[in-house]
């Protein structure tokens, strides 16, 4: 394996560190820490990692804390989402995806052009998709640079950063939706960065986001190799508990959290044979075979996201409509 075994024999060197759950407050400890490594991308980092979970809601946590400096050399050039091959299946999945998210973006907005901010918004590729469906004005951040400059490039209000240290002003208690997929597992701070989704809102309007969570049975069958770690880009794994007295703890009402299909169990399957020493030649993190292992797993995405109990979870919640708190 490449990297990754270095992060585990290192793992013994971990310092104590007294942070709090980001989830729900509760102070969190190493004793347990939980080694994980790369097996998509072989990122070694500088230092060792690993993941300890909170006693009170079982989310999870990297300790110890990255520095932002840190963070960017987390994802290399050849990341997949910095990449548009991600082969027919996958490809063909996205495409609904998108039409679906359009559909619930616009019975947010009651079927009226609606306002979006979305929290790494990427090159905004999925603008362009969503314009196709519902007439939205589209703005966003996106922590790459050479992202943010093509989101830019087709047009988009995209700046480049963290929503933790942007400057928010024009931006505040304008839209109707602020969008974080897959985001909130990577970012240094979740509660900076839900408070200020919470700001961006105009009252009664959505957060909405994706995010892997613990609480699932493919975390539970794949421990160290369950994609959901992803490490060590994913700073945080929540679990459904967690994530709720999170956005609680901001001020957010209704919120609802329901499992969805993903494609999480074929790079866990994948996973596992990389740290048992297949060489599998990935390319933008994936295997040749990760189309068929997508395909064969797909019954099983549905039967556990039926169940509730599947890798990836849909979150909605609401700004109260009064005054804020």
């Amino acid at each position: 394996m490449t990297g990754g075994e270095s992060n585990a024999a290192r793992r013994d060197a971990l310092p104590a560190e007294g942070t709090s759950c980001a989830a729900c407050g509760a102070s969190a400890t190493t004793a347990d820490a939980l080694p994980v490594a790369d097996y998509e991308y072989g990122v070694e980092p500088a230092r060792p990692f690993a993941f300890a979970r909170c006693p009170e809601c079982g989310s999870e946590r990297l300790t110890p804390t990255p520095t932002e400096a840190e963070l960017l050399s987390f994802y290399p050039p050849g990341y997949h989402a910095y990449n548009d091959d991600h082969g027919a299946v996958a490809t063909l999945l996205v495409g609904i995806r998108a039409r679906l998210r359009a559909r619930a973006y616009a019975a947010l907005v009651g079927g009226r052009p609606g306002a979006l901010y979305d929290v790494g918004a990427g090159d905004c590729r999925h603008f362009t998709e969503l314009l196709r469906y519902h007439p939205f004005t589209c703005a966003g951040i996106e922590i790459n640079p050479r992202m943010a400059e093509q989101g830019r490039a087709r047009g988009f209000d995209v700046e480049s950063g963290t929503l933790e240290r942007a400057d928010l002003t024009r931006h505040l208690g304008r839209y109707d939706i602020v969008s974080m997929n897959h985001v909130l597992e990577h970012v240094i701070d979740p509660g900076e960065v839900t408070r200020r989704a919470f700001q961006l809102l105009r009252p009664g309007g959505h957060l909405v986001g994706q995010l892997p969570t613990n609480s699932s049975w493919e975390a539970r069958a794949f421990g160290p190799y369950w994609a959901g770690y992803h490490f060590p880009r994913h700073l945080h794994v929540f679990s459904r508990a967690g994530l709720t007295r999170l956005l609680q703890r901001v001020g957010f009402v209704d919120i609802r959290i329901r499992s969805t299909p993903h494609i999480q169990i074929p790079l866990s399957l994948q996973n596992a044979l990389v740290g048992r020493g297949w060489n599998l030649r990935l390319r933008f993190g994936r295997a040749r075979l990760f189309g068929p292992l997508l395909l064969a797993s797909l019954p099983l995405e549905v039967v556990q996201a039926s169940c509730g109990r599947s890798g990836v979870v849909d979150f909605q919640a609401t700004r109260p409509a009064g005054p804020a708190a």
